[in-house]
């Protein structure tokens, strides 16, 4: 068998097409059929047509090798190396595999998002931007408070953030008002954000408003008005107002005379006291026996939906209803019942010992949910069953609940600290830094229906 790719190195946009030829000569002495088939990091978007050749002895076959990179970052700008695997059906001991080079072009798309657009505080508040990364190359991206005169001051931390393709960046915002508002009632004054990515001639401005309510509010003074202008007027009328008291009753001369004494009663026979009944005792009654409540017996786990408080909420998934390591955690804007079986449930084993728990997917039984290594994504992985029942499983596959209030739920992992995001850009679930305040993208409701 002989094999020849023309041209060995090729390359393509994002969004594009672009073609080699694949030569295949049989040089045995029986009629071959040869099956061709993509292999590498690029075998997801590259294609053979066609992709079966049937030669005879010294014959020569041609397919078209296709590559169709999507304008995600799914493909990453740069060299890339492909396989195409040669695999005769007669004699599969001399399959080969043709190598070469496809070189995806570069392109940036940044999406920056404020988030809580309206912030309040007396003193100060904090608001957070999210930037994600849609592009095929790692982005660097700067972050200042346009001037926004005296009354207000925006500082980001940290001031810049580089973003891998495909992830999403935190940076909180600092945000001070230049005066205290003691009386006046609300005040609202605009802020904006500069997001600059490297090597744009414009930087994307993010508008938000800071609502600054007074210390006191308008109707504690109105109050404190009265009850000042009332508690002078009471001390007026207390000094002021003397009450006077006259009789015009008079003594006629001649005509007094003196009162007949009046004998003094006789003391009262002392009476004999009464007799002193015994004292009787309440009957003793017998001790109530606790009723039996049927609570003897612990539930275990139930299983249970968990979606994200944004846009009507989204379902966490494992994306398509796959049992295998590495599944994706994705969400779902809709629930999809059993179509992928019961990727949409999940049950939630709680470890009192240390007050986590364990996020398995009922349409993968014995695997949980759990930080991809060295990344923030979430996927699903197989866990070792002794550790799922006791709780040692590790730091990467164990998540803590806190109550986020108004019957919402935070879900932080336990390896970073960070709090399972919902980004709804059809990809999978992401961990990033926990928001201060309340964010429907980290805000989750657990229920056991839909």
């Amino acid at each position: 068998m002989w094999t020849s790719l023309e041209p060995a190195a090729i390359t393509v946009d994002p969004g594009s097409v672009a073609r080699v030829r694949l030569r295949v000569r049989n040089t045995g002495d029986t009629v071959e059929e040869y099956r061709l088939r993509p292999a590498g990091a690029a075998a997801g978007w590259t294609r053979v047509e066609p992709d079966v050749l049937r030669l005879y002895p010294g014959a020569e076959g041609t397919a078209q090798v296709e590559f169709a990179p999507p304008r995600t970052s799914d493909a990453v700008a740069g060299p890339t190396p492909f396989g195409i695997r040669v695999e005769p059906a007669e004699h599969p001991e001399i399959r080969d595999v043709v190598e070469g080079q496809v070189t995806v072009g570069p392109f940036s798309e940044l999406r920056c998002e404020l988030v809580p657009l309206t912030v309040r505080g007396r003193w100060r508040a904090k608001a957070s931007v999210a930037v994600d990364n849609l592009g095929n190359q790692p982005l660097t991206v700067s972050l200042s408070g346009r001037e926004n005169g005296d009354a207000l001051t925006v500082e980001a931390e940290p001031t810049s953030v580089q973003v891998a393709p495909g992830r999403a960046g935190f940076v909180q915002l600092s945000i001070r008002p230049g005066t205290v508002s003691w009386v006046g009632g609300l005040n609202k004054h605009p802020f904006t954000v500069s997001v600059q990515r490297a090597g744009a001639p414009e930087p994307t401005e993010l508008r938000g408003t800071y609502l600054q309510p007074s210390v006191l509010p308008r109707w504690a003074m109105a109050v404190l008005s009265l009850l000042v202008v009332a508690a002078l007027a009471f001390v007026a009328l207390w000094f002021r107002t003397v009450p006077k008291v006259s009789t015009s009753a008079r003594e006629k001369p001649g005509q007094s005379k003196k009162l007949p004494e009046k004998e003094k009663p006789s003391a009262p026979a002392p009476s004999q006291p009464p007799e002193e009944k015994p004292e009787e005792k309440p009957e003793e009654q017998p001790p109530e026996e606790p009723a039996d409540d049927g609570g003897g017996e612990e539930q275990g786990p139930k299983e249970q939906t968990i979606r994200s408080n944004i846009n009507g909420g989204w379902y966490l998934q494992a994306n398509g209803g796959s049992q295998e390591d590495g599944t994706q955690i994705g969400q779902s804007p809709q629930w999809t019942g059993d179509q992928f079986g019961r990727n949409q449930w999940w049950i939630i084993h709680h470890y009192p010992e240390d007050n986590t728990v364990a996020l398995e997917s009922a349409s993968a039984p014995g695997s949980v949910a759990q930080l991809k290594p060295n990344t923030n994504e979430v996927e699903l992985w197989a866990a070792d069953p002794e550790q799922l029942n006791s709780g040692g499983l590790p730091p990467h596959q164990k998540w803590r609940l806190t109550d986020a209030g108004d019957g919402r739920t935070r879900i932080v992992n336990m390896r970073n600290q960070e709090c399972l995001t919902d980004l709804q850009n059809d990809k999978g679930a992401l961990s990033g830094k926990c928001a201060d305040g309340p964010w429907d993208r980290q805000d989750w409701k657990i229920a056991d229906g839909q």
